[in-house]
């Protein structure tokens, strides 16, 4: 019987979760993510009674293995076509704003719900952050920032965002100017949650020239019962601009926007921020996906592609493929 390859995967967001998920019938595969949860920028920050999805706020359908993959999600009623009443607010705006032609989907109770049921029956060690890599003959060794160490991985395969990929990887991966053209910014996520309050008219909002560019009346997607919760998220160029700023003022600034634009003046009985320094592909990578087989390295994520939640799933279906093609060929 041949050696069966030791794999390990980088982040347990969307496009880590759907290759592990290809990769397990073939290898010994451990996925290792730095966040306490599953989910990636499909996020969910619960404190009770309220809940926020602090990342992705929707995604959409548009390649048929997309819509394959999530067929059976929305059979169940995992996945849910979410139709909002979107307003725009901000100078010279009008009342209302039209949807996309396409459906917008979300997962319920929360948006990490699809990856946690994708991350159900796979080897998911959270709370680990890597710090680094060393190459021990034909295996790699993963080094955390915590100082515990695995090591015998045949294959490393990273699905963070590039420039922490970059960091990691080393420079002789064939990849490595793919990763450096990646550019990704960053946004803030602002939560506040009210006891016993309605909320506005509408169930989500644009904005126009405003350090926000979105709100949403996140209690009032599909499957959520909580009380009300509303996510806020800046624009990805005022965040870039206020990345390194004192973290309270920053909250203290944006709730002072939310409170001029919706004239919603109540304390919040709940108020967190979260900081994404990469949350927006700026300029993708141009490939489905990056994997040096002479290395034992790949890298996948949505910032190889369209920076959606849809990319995210195509680039780590696409390295899955990569993978399985060299895993075929070494026998």
């Amino acid at each position: 019987m041949g050696h069966q390859r030791k794999i390990a995967i980088l982040g347990a967001g969307l496009a880590g979760l759907t290759l592990a998920q290809r990769l397990s019938a073939a290898a010994e595969v451990t996925v290792f993510e730095k966040s306490r949860g599953m989910g990636g920028r499909m996020s969910t920050r619960r404190a009770e009674p309220f809940a926020f999805d602090h990342g992705a706020q929707y995604f959409t359908a548009k390649g048929d293995g997309f819509r394959r993959f999530l067929n059976p999600f929305m059979a169940s009623g995992l996945v849910r076509e979410w139709t909002p009443k979107v307003a725009a607010l901000g100078a010279g705006t009008g009342s209302e704003v039209a949807l996309d032609r396409l459906q917008w989907l979300v997962a319920q109770p929360g948006m990490n719900s699809l990856c946690k049921r994708l991350g159900d029956d796979l080897d998911v060690r959270l709370s680990a952050e890597v710090a680094g890599l060393e190459r021990e003959g034909q295996s790699w060794r993963i080094g955390f920032k915590d100082g515990s160490m695995e090591e015998g991985f045949d294959l490393v395969l990273s699905t963070a965002p590039a420039p922490q990929t970059r960091r990691i990887f080393p420079s002789e991966f064939s990849g490595e100017s793919a990763l450096s053209q990646s550019k990704m910014s960053g946004c803030y996520s602002l939560m506040l949650g009210y006891v016993g309050q309605d909320g506005p008219a509408w169930d989500a909002a644009r904005t126009v020239g405003s350090p926000l560019a979105w709100i949403a009346v996140n209690s009032r997607k599909p499957g959520r019962k909580t009380d009300l919760s509303i996510l806020c998220q800046s624009s990805n160029s005022w965040a870039e601009d206020n990345l390194e700023r004192d973290q309270d003022a920053v909250r203290e600034d944006l709730l002072a926007t939310f409170r001029d634009l919706t004239g919603m003046a109540a304390t919040p009985d709940y108020i967190s921020l979260h900081r994404w320094r990469f949350a927006n592909v700026d300029a993708a990578a141009g490939i489905s996906c990056l994997f040096d087989g002479s290395l034992g390295l790949g890298a996948a994520g949505d910032w190889c592609g369209a920076g959606r939640v849809e990319a995210a799933f195509d680039s780590g279906a696409a390295l899955a493929s990569a993978v399985l093609a060299e895993l075929a060929v070494a026998g």
